[in-house]
Parts: structure tokens; C-alpha cells; sequence
């Protein structure tokens, strides 16, 4: 085979995987993307440069690639969107380098006739038939492993980890991972001078996948499992307990570096809400439990990608003892031992029947493997798409295996152009239903209408909705939104002072102020103190030119919580009302100093400057107050009045 004709059609599976992702590559940020916009060290790259600093940051290395996009391009998308596509790309590269060395030591030969026993190759001697005879050995089924790369590379579930821009992590994580593993199997059969350079490699990349995500902590365990199921041929007669206590003491670094990085990030979580140990809203036991239902459909998703959501309904189970998660509890221990099985049963065997068994073994236990982290330590969300990321390759790499042994068993003259023909017709599937998706990561309103469609029962995601029927300028459907997710009743990822919140905000910009007023007072006779929402009542009273009632509603919301940046920006609109524009000035000023990513204070100053007639600077501003993510009005709003009073104009 012709390694142009190889090196082509990767390159073309790249151009057509970067072409699936063309519908999301402008698309907006995204439900958490919109977080990004509040950390310092994302706005601020100098930020990484300080001493110490880095290891304080939440995933650092994921975030130092925020803050590279965003002085490239600000809050623009196309370019997050795009370094995203290319790290999948790297992935993808990574993927069919390990597929390659997977298929060589399952027992996979480029074809039957290339098949030759490992106790054939002479371990010692000269001259060309000893070359000969190892060159054959070494061959590997390219095109089986280039297929297994574009099944990765253009499955539907990766839009999650690729679209979501916020999820980049998983695909930076995987990348670092597959690397490290690439190196730790090429260490096994390399000459013993070559081995430690490969393994302080592995080492490296180990330690920087934990920087991106806690998923790369996998590695050293995915290295044990296949030195157990897939042997070198000089380990072949070995024990699978004595070819992975052979690499224990070289996996230790590694297994202290994971157990640093679990604990640090197990500490790290605790009390935030969103995962650890101690969430309120559902006990560990209760978290493996539900995990136990999830990975069944998490298999269902991979081998048939259909109903794809961006927020599943998928309440937490109470009990062990439930139908749903004794069967997939049933479902999980049968993959386990059907793997065991096949292993200890062709574990020593030639052939591609056998080579086959081994690679399914490996595939299932790879992708619970990879799955162990977030089933056994407790996330606010019990169920998305985009854990599936590398696990699929698993299931991915065992079906490849499959595929190939039935294709040479029952048509061995056309072997090829049959699995050909068939590999074709999948990925191009795939690679359509890839395209499609991404079509509903374009913008909030299509993926929050989507989810809402298929999650009507879920309150969040109608809230999502509601946000992105409001931030569309659509605030009558947006009330109508929140008031759907109010009448579900209570969900633990939403507070219900947001939805009050959001919905009197929605009722404003409805000039409806009377509603919104006695929305705010009926939730703040249950709630005294809330003083976000105190803050939202000021803004009523100011829009409805209540001065004195909407300064010391801002006043009240200071006192109880003085780290809000609200209470100032609605005495500066007081201030601003009253005709002292530098009084206005002074408030959204402070404004912008408690809060430095919210433009909205930024917006504010550029406005009292222009009126004031100082455009220079009024136009500085609003260049800064558009620094800002596409969803934010307030950054809109200053992009309008920038365009309106500073094009062609050079400011300062």
C-alpha cells in the first residue's frame, strides 16, 4: 500500500471533519462559556506570568488557551470555535497513531497473508531474512486503523466536547492522554536505551493532561490494561498479573500524579455546588447508583447516535435496589466479565478470531475506564454527552476489530473492498449527522429549543430557554419560559431567585412594570435578604422614575452583600436621572472596579461621556465595553453606539 495514498486520505478525513464542524464554527458562547467572560486570567494573559500562579488556577493549561483566544480575537467566536476544531483535529491525528499500535498488538496483521507468528521472528541474528521476517511482523492494518480514527473523528457525540466551547478541556485532556498512552506502548517494545526517554515523555504529557481535566488521570491504568490484555510478543507466555507488575514501578510517578490531582480537585469542588462529595442534593451512594442506568444509554448512544441532547432529564436514583439500575448494574458486570472471559480464553491464540476477542476486551474495558472518574465522584449533572468524548473509542476500536474479522472470514477474496465499502457508508453517516448537530450549536435559542424539546420535564432547560428567548429580544415567550420551568417545580442546579430574577427582568423590557414589581416584592417576603433581587427592584423603580425608593433599594442590596457591582450601577442611573453626570460617573466607575467583566458599568461611563461631549473618550469605552460575549446586551448595545459615533474616527 502506498503511504501517499495513506498520508491522502488522512488528510482528507481532516479537511471533512473540520467541514462537519463548519455550521457551530460562528456559533455563540454557550450556557458555561458565558463564565469565562468573569475570570480574570482569561481577560488578563499577564495574569499567567506571575509567580506561583499557575497552579492556583482551575484547570490552568485549559484556561491559558482561553486567555491565548481571547487576545487574539476578544470574545469573537470564530477563533475559539476554530482552536477547539483543531485540538479535535490533533485528537483525531493521536487517535489513529494509538489505533494503529492497539490493532499491531491485538494481533492484527495489514492482512492475512502478513500474519506472522511472534515466535518467527528470531530474536537474535544477521542479514536480510531475519529483516525480512521482522519487517512483516511489524506490519500494522492501516486502513482498519485509519477507519477506527474517522468513526472518532466524525461521531455526533463529539460535538459537545468540540461545539462547546467550554468543554474544551475534555479535548485537550483526551489529546495529552492519548499521547502519553502512545508513548508508554511504544516504550514497551523499544530497545532498553530508548525506554526511559519514552516514559519521562509519557510523564510529561500526564502531567500536563491534568492541567486541562482531571479525565487525564486515566493513563496509567489504560497503560496496565493493555500490557494485561494486549502482551508484547516478548511477554506473550507471562502471566497478565506479571506483565502489569512488570510496569509498576514505571507507572508510579504517574499514579502519584493522579492521586495528587484527585485529591487537589476533590478538595477543590468541595462546597461549590457542582460536584464532590458533598452535594446537598444527593449522596454518593445515591450518584454510583444513577451512574449504573447511565452507562447502558451511554453505549445505546455510541453504536446509535439518535436523540442527542445538550441538558437530559435524568432524575438521581434513591436506591440500589431500583429495576433500571440492578440491569445496569447486570449490563456493566457482564461487559467486565465477557472481557474477563476473552481474555483468559485467547489470551495466547493466533489468528484474527482471537486478535479480535482481545481488541473487544480491551474496547469494553477501556471505555468503562474511562468513565470510572465521573462514576464514582459525584456531579451536579448525572448524565452528558460529552464524558463520552474518548470512552467511544473503546467501543470504536472493538467493533473496528469485529468488523475486520468478519470481514476476512466470510469474504476473504474481497475482504477488503468490503469492509471498504462498509466503513465508507458509516462514517459518511456519521460525518452527516456530525454536520446537522452542529447546526444546533449555531446559537442559544436553536440548542435551548432543542433541549427544551426533548427535556420538557427538566426546569433548567427552560430556564436556558427562557434566557435565550430574552437575550433574542423574544421577552413574552421568555415569561412564558420561566413561568414553564416555575411550574415544574423545584430543580437543585437552578435557584428559583434566578428565574424571579430573570423573568422581572424579561417583564421590564415589556414596559409590564407593575408585574414585575409584584413578582420581585411576593418572592422577597420569603426571601428578605436576597439581595440580587433587591437590586432588580431598584431597577423597576428606577425605569419608573421611583428615585428615592430606587436608591434605597440599592442602598439595602450594598449593605447586605457589598461585593455586588449592581447596587452602583443603579445609583448611578439615580444619579444619571437627577442630572449629575460626574456623580453617575463615580458610581458606574466603582461599578467597573467590583466587577471588571460586566461591560454594562463600562457601557454606562462611555454613555455620560458622550453626553458630556468628551467623544474621544466616550469612544474608548465603548470599545472596551464591547470586549465583551456576544450574548451580553450591554456589549451590543456599546457595539451600536461605537459604530454610531466612533467609525473612522482614532481613539485613544
Amino acid at each position: 500500500m502506498s503511504r501517499k495514498i495513506l498520508w491522502a486520505a488522512l488528510a482528507a478525513l481532516l479537511v471533512a471533519t473540520f467541514a462537519a464542524y463548519l455550521p457551530s464554527i460562528d456559533g455563540e458562547f454557550q450556557y458555561d462559556d458565558q463564565e469565562i467572560a468573569k475570570t480574570v486570567w482569561v481577560r488578563d494573559a499577564r495574569a499567567f506570568l506571575e509567580p506561583g500562579h499557575w497552579l492556583e488556577l482551575p484547570r490552568p493549561l485549559t484556561s491559558a488557551l482561553f486567555a491565548i483566544n481571547h487576545e487574539i480575537s476578544d470574545f469573537r467566536p470564530r477563533v475559539w470555535h476554530v482552536t477547539n476544531v483543531v485540538i479535535h483535529l490533533i485528537a483525531v491525528v493521536l487517535v489513529w497513531r494509538l489505533a494503529r499500535r492497539i490493532l499491531a498488538r491485538a494481533g492484527f496483521a495489514a492482512s492475512p497473508a502478513a500474519a506472522v507468528p511472534a515466535e518467527a521472528v528470531p530474536e537474535r541474528g544477521k542479514g536480510k531474512g531475519r529483516r525480512a521476517v521482522a519487517a512483516v511482523a511489524r506490519t500494522v492494518p492501516e486502513w482498519p486503523a485509519l477507519a477506527a480514527a474517522a468513526l472518532f473523528a466524525l461521531h455526533p457525540l463529539s460535538t459537545e466536547a468540540v461545539s462547546y466551547i467550554s468543554q474544551r478541556s475534555e479535548a485537550l485532556a483526551s489529546a495529552f492522554l492519548l499521547g502519553a498512552l502512545i508513548l508508554l506502548l511504544a516504550r514497551d517494545e523499544a530497545p532498553a536505551n530508548r525506554r526511559l526517554p519514552l516514559l519521562l515523555g509519557a510523564i510529561a504529557l500526564h502531567a500536563l493532561g491534568l492541567t486541562a481535566k482531571p479525565v487525564a488521570a486515566t493513563t496509567p491504568a489504560l497503560w496496565l490494561l493493555a500490557a494485561a490484555v494486549l502482551p508484547v510478543p516478548a511477554e506473550r507466555e507471562l502471566a497478565w498479573w506479571q506483565r502489569v507488575t512488570r510496569r509498576l514501578l514505571a507507572a508510579a510517578p504517574m499514579l502519584l500524579l493522579t492521586l495528587y490531582a484527585a485529591t487537589s480537585n476533590v478538595k477543590e469542588v468541595s462546597g461549590s455546588g457542582h460536584a464532590g462529595f458533598d452535594l446537598a442534593f444527593v449522596t454518593p451512594l445515591e450518584y454510583v447508583a444513577t451512574q449504573m442506568r447511565a452507562v447502558p444509554i451511554y453505549v445505546r448512544l455510541v453504536l446509535f447516535p439518535v436523540g442527542l441532547n445538550a441538558d437530559w432529564l435524568f432524575p438521581f436514583s434513591r436506591s440500589f435496589l431500583e429495576a433500571a439500575v440492578l440491569g445496569g448494574f447486570a449490563f456493566i458486570l457482564a461487559l467486565i466479565a465477557a472481557a474477563f472471559v476473552l481474555v483468559r480464553r485467547y489470551d495466547k491464540e493466533e489468528g484474527d478470531l482471537a486478535a479480535a476477542a482481545r481488541l473487544t476486551a480491551f474496547g469494553w474495558l477501556f471505555f468503562l475506564g474511562m468513565l470510572a472518574p465521573t462514576t464514582l465522584v459525584p456531579l451536579r449533572d448525572p448524565f452528558v454527552e460529552h464524558r463520552l468524548y474518548l470512552p467511544c473509542f473503546g467501543i470504536i476500536l472493538a467493533m473496528t476489530g469485529v468488523g475486520v474479522a468478519l470481514a476476512r472470514r466470510y469474504a476473504p477474496g474481497r475482504a477488503r473492498w468490503v469492509a471498504a465499502a462498509a466503513a465508507v457508508a458509516l462514517i459518511a453517516g456519521l460525518g452527516a449527522a456530525t454536520a446537522v448537530r452542529n447546526q444546533v450549536w449555531q446559537s442559544a435559542l436553536a440548542l435551548w429549543k432543542d433541549a427544551s424539546d426533548k427535556s420538557p420535564g427538566k426546569p433548567r432547560t427552560w430556564v436556558n430557554y427562557g434566557t435565550a428567548l430574552h437575550f433574542a429580544g423574544h421577552f413574552d415567550d421568555a415569561v412564558k419560559a420561566y413561568d414553564r420551568a416555575i411550574a415544574l417545580g423545584n430543580d437543585p442546579t437552578v435557584p428559583l431567585e434566578l428565574v424571579v430574577r430573570n423573568t422581572a427582568l424579561a417583564l421590564v423590557r415589556l414596559r409590564r412594570y407593575d408585574e414585575a414589581r409584584v413578582r420581585l416584592v411576593r418572592y422577597l417576603k420569603a426571601a428578605p435578604r436576597d439581595a440580587g433581587t433587591i437590586v432588580i427592584l431598584a431597577l423597576v423603580e428606577v425605569d419608573t422614575g421611583h428615585l428615592d425608593e430606587a436608591e434605597a433599594a440599592a442602598k439595602q442590596a450594598y449593605a447586605l452583600d457589598p461585593r455586588q457591582s449592581r447596587p452602583f450601577q443603579i445609583l448611578g442611573q439615580v444619579q444619571e436621572k437627577r442630572g449629575d453626570l460626574q456623580g453617575a460617573y463615580d458610581q458606574f466607575l466603582a461599578a467597573a472596579r467590583i466587577d471588571p467583566s460586566d461591560p454594562l458599568p463600562v457601557f454606562s461611563m462611555g454613555r455620560i461621556e458622550e453626553k458630556r461631549g468628551r467623544v474621544p473618550e466616550a469612544c474608548n469605552l465603548y470599545a472596551r465595553a464591547t470586549d465583551s460575549l456576544a450574548r451580553s446586551s450591554a456589549g451590543r448595545s456599546a457595539a451600536e453606539a461605537y459604530n454610531r459615533l466612533c467609525r473612522g474616527r482614532v481613539s485613544r
